[in-house]
């Protein structure tokens, strides 16, 4: 009978410390969460030079999910010379960072974004850019990403390699 009892005990101290340690666990698996900046400052504002629009531009992209994010932008296609018309384009897409659920503060990702641009009377697509990079968001909200990228724009035709650099703020 004592050996009934102690093994219900026991069993009971088990159940106790396998409930405790699952919610040592959830609570870790939470603050790992809370430690992941994509999740804290989902959204942010961005400078662009070079790039899917072409020579610089601004952008707002947002986190959806830590490894998905979508942004929007415009911005120069070439810089003006001297009296020269200025050509404005404008993109929109899409990243997928690989690491985007861990708290790691440095992340590669890859994408697509389209660049467009307004010829007066509809809109037209004259870039496919698919970029490939690193972005870091630092503990001051600060941002910045370098890239290399397959590009098909249709007024290079033949530079099918292009890259850009960012800056920017997270809120």
């Amino acid at each position: 009978m004592r050996g009934i009892v102690l093994l219900i005990f026991m069993s009971a101290g088990f159940g106790i410390y396998a409930s405790e340690e699952s919610r040592m666990d959830r609570s870790f698996k939470k603050e790992k969460f809370t430690l992941n900046r994509r999740v804290q400052h989902p959204a942010g504002f961005n400078l662009y030079a070079l790039g899917p629009v072409g020579a610089v531009s601004a952008s707002f992209d947002y986190f959806f999910r830590p490894k998905i994010s979508l942004e929007i932008g415009a911005g120069l296609r070439e810089l003006p010379l001297s009296g020269e018309d200025i050509e404005h384009g404008f993109m929109l897409g899409g990243r997928y960072h690989f690491f985007g659920n861990t708290p790691l503060n440095i992340t590669p990702y890859v994408g697509v974004f389209s660049g467009f641009e307004y010829t007066g009377a509809n809109l037209r697509n004259y870039n496919l850019y698919v970029p490939v990079g690193l972005q870091r968001i630092k503990r001051n909200k600060l941002t910045w990403s370098v890239e290399v990228a397959y590009q098909n724009n249709i007024y290079q035709p033949n530079n099918h390699f292009f890259g850009g650099a960012k800056l920017g703020f997270r809120f």
